[in-house]
């Protein structure tokens, strides 16, 4: 009765709907459950760093084991393949398909509606879990700190000093890899952003031209010990975060 116990306990703990088994499906459930949970994402290098940097974060010891074990893969699929990779995934699965999907919202503004969000209700409507990004990409939820460590400390001091300037909608949307474009030119802001950025002076635009590159991420692998729950409570990400994790590890 302990041992049950225990087992219900662990069991009762996942957020996922229960899944009856019978005699007639259980050879099926069984090679499900042997095969490893799947997450898709657009890159396997970048969003692996930023799932195993925020779940390090937040504590989901859990999910990172998943990851380290082989119980959970990262299925790499590139932008456009994304569909195609996750619908494939499926086939793979005979009865109890788990399969979570990452989309970046690729949002320029904050009530945009973007490819991707279209994209995900199609993958949702197949019976995968997807969570489509709030922010623009997933390198808009990297905080200060693990930004000061990227480049040049004098050159990423000024540019950091701009970016804490701006309001959490501006720096939710702003290009964080290439900014407002290369810093030899002038500042380049697009059309649909114009309003959105319409109360930033000129110098903190020249500052926050050439953005932070192209290894934000990789930053904030390599970087991961230092990175704080807090840090993403400041960015008032945390709760969407924790629900994305919670997706994920609920598969695995």
């Amino acid at each position: 009765m302990g041992e049950k116990a225990i087992v219900s306990s662990v069991w009762g703990s996942n957020s996922a709907d229960a899944v009856q088994v019978s005699a007639e499906d259980l050879e099926d459930a069984a090679d499900d459950l042997c095969q490893p949970a799947v997450l898709v994402v657009e890159d396997q290098e970048n969003d692996g760093c930023f799932v195993k940097s925020v779940a390090s974060a937040l504590g989901h010891t859990r999910l990172i084991d998943a990851i380290d074990r082989g119980w959970l893969v990262i299925r790499h699929a590139g932008g456009e393949r994304l569909e195609l990779v996750a619908k494939n995934e499926l086939l793979t699965f005979r009865r109890l398909s788990r399969i979570a999907a990452l989309l970046d919202s690729d949002r320029w503004t904050p009530s945009d509606r973007t490819n991707n969000h279209v994209k995900a209700e199609r993958l949702t409507a197949l019976g995968i879990s997807v969570h489509v990004l709030e922010l623009r990409e997933a390198e808009n939820y990297v905080p200060s700190r693990i930004l000061a460590l990227i480049g040049k400390p004098a050159e990423t001091s000024k540019k950091l000093e701009a970016l804490k300037s701006l309001t959490p909608s501006q720096r939710g949307y702003y290009d964080m890899k290439f900014g407002f474009g290369p810093v030899a030119s002038p500042p380049r802001i697009r059309a649909e952003q114009t309003e959105l950025f319409s109360t930033i002076d000129m110098p903190t635009l020249l500052r926050l031209r050439g953005g932070f590159g192209r290894k934000v991420l990789a930053a904030m692998y390599e970087n991961r010990a230092r990175l704080k729950q807090s840090d993403l409570a400041a960015l008032g990400v945390e709760q969407e975060l924790e629900e994305m994790l919670m997706r994920i590890e609920s598969l695995v």
